[in-house]
């Protein structure tokens, strides 16, 4: 069985990841070069002398930059755009060095709306819950989907409708190059995949272990132990406990919430695609809430499960904190489906 690709990224986490890693680049070069000189100011023609540097000591620059474009162009980003934004966020993270050198900047940060300010100037990365404002679902419809919500806000996208923003081509290449998926059976492929394997079934095994025998208990070589997923399930679960994101006693048995908030966006983005019908499409999304009732007995038990599982998914604490914010939204928001849907029939 084809599974996913250890490592998607949305274009989103591209753009940013692009972003911060030229930032970061040019503004240590320029550190190296000129020192803590006050009032120090980049010049265009430095800019342009850095860069030029940087794309020295890579001989195959130009043809990993057109690489990253087809890549983008496929997801449906202009490769203009984030060279826009790239080059803004050079230019404030300039003025703020400059600042920091000859200390104005401290004194800015003294007032009360300096936080607000930064925040407004880097942007705004707060989750919102976005609602078509004429939905065409019935109520049960609504409830199958909200099984996936927390990637329908992590994709900005609406959570009372199918219908996407993004057009069936680049859906179709993003099924194709994290799942495999091309038609109806790869499709049906993947869905018995997520049921019975997905990133749940070796962290559910960790699980049970550390129920057994206590997290205490867990030896370093077991943690190091690459074959398993031990030494993930262990960082996660010391995460969420060291920041209060779930109670001892109730540590999810699963994370196949993570799996099944996957499976209701691949059967919606399948039929989108013309790879399954409606009627199969629905039959995906109910059989992802039949085996979450089986597992969960609220939303917010499933929420924690999504929370350990994208963490546990790359061993990554920062995975499970964007987790736990959406989380978070939709247990808190009134505008939220998992506010406005029964869990179960």
């Amino acid at each position: 069985m084809a599974k996913e690709k250890a490592n998607p990224q949305s274009p989103e986490e591209m753009v940013k990841a692009a972003q911060e890693a030229a930032v970061k680049a040019a503004m240590e070069q320029a550190q190296s070069m000129f020192g803590n000189i006050p009032g120090f100011q980049m010049p265009g023609e430095m800019q342009e002398h850095i860069m030029a540097e940087i794309g020295a000591d890579i001989p195959n620059m130009a043809e990993i930059q057109a690489q990253q474009e087809a890549m983008l162009r496929a997801a449906g980003v202009d490769p203009a755009t984030v060279a826009q934004a790239g080059m803004q966020n050079l230019a404030y993270a300039q003025q703020m060095m400059r600042e920091t050198m000859d200390g104005t900047l401290g004194k800015k940060l003294s007032s009360s709306d300096a936080m607000a300010q930064m925040m407004e100037a880097f942007g705004d990365d707060e989750w919102t819950i976005n609602r078509t404002g004429d939905c065409k679902l019935t109520p049960e419809q609504l409830r199958l989907l909200a099984f996936g919500a927390p990637m329908l806000v992590y994709n900005d996208e609406q959570v009372d409708a199918i219908e996407s923003d993004e057009d069936v081509e680049t859906i179709k290449y993003t099924l194709e190059d994290w799942w495999d998926v091309t038609d109806r059976d790869s499709t049906l492929g993947i869905v018995k995949w997520l049921l019975e394997e997905g990133h749940h079934a070796e962290a559910d095994d960790a699980l049970a272990e550390i129920r057994t025998r206590g997290l205490e208990n867990i030896s370093q070589e077991e943690r190091c132990d690459e074959d398993s997923k031990m030494g993930d399930v262990c960082l996660i679960m010391e995460s969420m406990l060291e920041n209060e994101w779930c109670p001892e006693d109730r540590m999810p048995e699963s994370v196949i919430a993570w799996d099944l908030v996957r499976l209701v966006n691949l059967g919606r983005w399948a039929y989108l695609c013309g790879y399954v019908n409606e009627e199969e499409m629905w039959q995906i999304m109910q059989i992802a809430a039949d085996t979450a009732v089986e597992h969960f007995s609220s939303w917010e038990e499933y929420g924690r499960s999504f929370i350990m599982g994208r963490g546990v998914w790359h061993g990554d604490p920062d995975d499970s904190e964007t987790a736990y914010d959406i989380v978070s939204l939709l247990l808190e928001n009134e505008e939220s489906p998992w506010k406005q849907q029964h869990w179960s029939k």
